[in-house]
């Protein structure tokens, strides 16, 4: 008899912690393909933008519109056109470089300003001076 009771009790313990360590995983997911989508859509705008400057060589420095563009707006994804290089930044995020690194296929021009210098995902510096419109602590790719 104290073997069904013990085995029932299992039981429960079993059946009610099953769905908190599923929530966990399904939260965790969820995170990923947030970043994964986000890395995307960057690498998605920086396209937009080669094919529209290639269109339009003559462009001064400077951001250009999404409007101009075509593009839908993606919250917090700026770019600027500076000494012929297009930057194209975000505010940075767990998991983001990551996500933007295979997305890039391990592009040497994704890194993280700070002190006004980009930096590689191992925090080297990449003796890359960033432009003043380019906020400090933003997840960068560079063309």
């Amino acid at each position: 008899m104290i073997y069904w009771i013990f085995a029932a009790f299992l039981g429960f313990l079993v059946y009610t912690q099953v769905p908190v360590r599923h929530q966990a995983g399904v939260q965790e997911h969820a995170a990923v393909s947030d970043t994964r989508l986000q890395a995307i859509q960057t690498v998605r705008y920086m396209n937009v933008l080669n094919d529209w400057r290639y269109d339009h060589p003559g462009q001064p420095d400077g951001a250009i519109s999404d409007a101009t563009l075509g593009w839908s707006p993606v919250p917090g994804l700026n770019n600027l056109i500076a000494g012929g290089r297009t930057w194209v930044w975000q505010p940075d995020a767990p998991g983001l470089m990551a996500a933007l690194l295979q997305q890039t296929r391990q592009s040497a021009l994704t890194g993280r300003v700070s002190n006004r210098r980009l930096h590689d995902a191992h925090g080297n510096d990449m003796q890359v001076s960033v432009p003043s419109g380019v906020p400090d602590g933003s997840l960068v790719w560079l063309n």
